[in-house]
């Protein structure tokens, strides 16, 4: 299994690049170990002294640490569990897209742009965007894996995010992070 590591913004975090798919039409993310039920492999890399959240996107696995370790030495334990017990037989894990006949136009629109413009540019970095609401004028979002908590993660979402979606939503005037 090749594993190619990467920094994201958040010094925190680290993505490993897999080459292979892993979450097809979006991304998990665990918050403890509990949440990883089912997941062997995700409950080991918990079992790292000082790691906070684990996030599996389209091909990659974002692993959050305390900040007050460094990763040093959690790195290379972090790839020999993913390289020692990612299962054999793993079969990429296939969500199905929210069901957009209850949803109005403009969080329809909302969402096109998340799709094509803004996930594709948060994947890179390890983490997603999830919105969560749209109710007068203000789209409420989650950031999840590297993005949350990320010391640039405000920045992104006035400068970036909440730019792009103004520009391409008239409708939306701003938009404000929600943590779940």
């Amino acid at each position: 299994m090749n594993i190619h590591v990467q920094q994201t913004p958040n010094p925190d975090t680290l993505k490993f690049v897999l080459d292979f798919e892993l979450v097809q039409n979006g991304s998990i993310e665990f918050k403890n170990s509990l949440d990883a039920n089912g997941y062997p492999f995700v409950q080991k890399i918990f079992g790292l002294e000082g790691v906070e959240l684990v996030f599996l996107g389209s091909n990659f696995i974002s692993v959050k640490k305390n900040s007050i370790l460094e990763w040093k030495s959690l790195l290379e334990e972090t790839k020999n569990i993913i390289k020692n017990n990612f299962p054999a037989d793993f079969k990429t894990i296939i969500l199905n897209k929210v069901d957009s006949k209850n949803q109005d136009e403009i969080f329809k629109k909302i969402e096109e742009v998340l799709d094509l413009k803004i996930r594709p540019a948060v994947a890179m970095d390890g983490g997603n965007i999830s919105l969560r609401s749209f109710v007068d004028g203000v789209a409420e979002v989650e950031l999840q894996g590297s993005c949350a908590g990320c010391p640039s993660s405000t920045l992104t979402l006035k400068q970036g995010v909440e730019r792009m979606l103004v520009h391409y939503v008239p409708e939306v005037k701003s938009v404000r992070a929600v943590n779940l």
